[in-house]
C-alpha cells in the first residue's frame, strides 16, 4: 500500500449537489401536487430540503479529520442498530427511528454519510464496521439498505479488490445484499413513498422522465462535484444508486423524490461529510 496522501485545497461550496438535490425533491413535489398527495407531504419534504441544504453549506470545508470520520461511522452504526430496539415494529420489520411524531428511516438518513467517512478508517476497522452494519440490516431486514451498502462500499474500494481485507468487506456486503433479497418483506407499498417513478410515468411520461433524470443527477452529483475525495464520493454515489435501484424493483422508498424526511436530510448529511473531509491526492 502507498503512504499517506497529502490533502489538497478545500473544496468550494457544494452548488452542484445542492442543485441536484433540489431537482430530485422538486420532481417529487410536482407529483405530490398533481397526483393529489396529502397536504402535509409537501411541507415536510420542502422543510427537509431546507435542512439538507443548510447542512451542506454549514460544514466547514476540509475540517473533518480522522477522529471525526470515526465518530460519524460509530454514530451511524449505533443509530442504525438502535432500530432493533426502538419500538417501531411494522409486521416484524424494524428500520425506523422515532423522532417525536416523525419516523425516520435510519439507513436512508445515515448510511450514505457513513460510507463517505468509511475510507478514512483503517482497513480492519472498515471491515468490522461493514460486518456490523450488514448484520443489523439482515435483522431489520432491509434489502434496499443492503444493496446501498454493497454498491457504496464496492464503488469506493473498487480499485483495491485484490487486497484481502478489502475483498473480505466486498464479500460481506454482497452476501448481505443476496441474503436480504431472499428475506420475506411483508410491508405493502405506500403511495407517494414507494413506486414514485412508475406513478409519475402514469401521470405523464414527461414527469417520469423528469424524475429519472433528476434522480440520476442526484446520484452522480457527488462524483461530479469538484475536489471531493474520490473514494468517499464514489461511496456516497453508490449508496444512493443502491437505494434508487431497490426502489425500482421492490416496495422500497423512492429516495429524495418520495415522501419522507430521512433520505433528503441524509443526502445533505452525506454531502456535508464529503465537504468536511480533506480531499486526498
Amino acid at each position: 500500500m502507498s503512504g499517506p496522501r497529502q490533502p489538497t485545497a478545500p473544496c468550494p461550496p457544494p452548488w452542484l449537489p445542492a442543485a441536484a438535490l433540489v431537482a430530485a425533491v422538486a420532481s417529487g413535489l410536482l407529483v405530490f401536487r398533481i397526483g393529489g398527495a396529502p397536504a402535509a407531504y409537501l411541507p415536510l419534504n420542502a422543510g427537509s430540503l431546507l435542512l439538507a441544504v443548510i447542512a451542506m453549506f454549514a460544514m466547514p470545508a476540509g475540517r473533518l479529520g480522522s477522529r471525526g470520520a470515526i465518530g460519524i461511522v460509530a454514530l451511524g452504526l449505533a443509530a442504525i442498530g438502535a432500530t432493533l430496539v426502538s419500538g417501531i415494529d411494522l409486521d416484524g420489520v424494524r428500520r425506523w427511528l422515532p423522532v417525536g411524531p416523525v419516523r425516520l428511516h435510519a439507513a436512508l438518513l445515515l448510511l450514505p454519510a457513513m460510507l463517505a467517512a468509511l475510507p478514512r478508517l483503517s482497513d480492519r476497522w472498515q471491515l468490522a464496521a461493514v460486518t456490523a452494519v450488514a448484520a443489523i440490516i439482515l435483522l431489520q431486514p432491509d434489502f434496499a439498505a443492503a444493496l446501498a451498502l454493497a454498491a457504496g462500499y464496492i464503488a469506493s474500494h473498487g480499485r483495491r479488490w485484490r487486497e484481502p481485507v478489502i475483498a473480505a468487506g466486498h464479500g460481506v456486503a454482497l452476501l448481505c445484499a443476496i441474503a436480504s433479497l431472499f428475506r420475506a418483506d411483508p410491508l405493502a407499498p405506500v403511495r407517494f413513498v414507494e413506486h414514485m417513478v412508475a406513478d409519475s410515468w402514469v401521470l405523464h411520461p414527461g414527469f417520469g422522465l423528469l424524475m429519472v433524470a433528476a434522480l440520476l443527477f442526484a446520484i452522480l452529483a457527488p462524483v461530479l462535484a469538484k475536489r471531493f475525495d474520490r473514494a468517499s464520493a464514489l461511496g456516497v454515489a453508490g449508496a444512493w444508486g443502491g437505494f434508487t435501484a431497490a426502489s425500482l424493483v421492490g416496495a422500497y422508498p423512492t429516495p429524495l423524490a418520495g415522501y419522507g424526511a430521512a433520505a433528503i436530510v441524509g443526502y445533505g448529511l452525506a454531502i456535508a461529510v464529503l465537504r468536511g473531509l480533506p480531499a486526498r491526492g
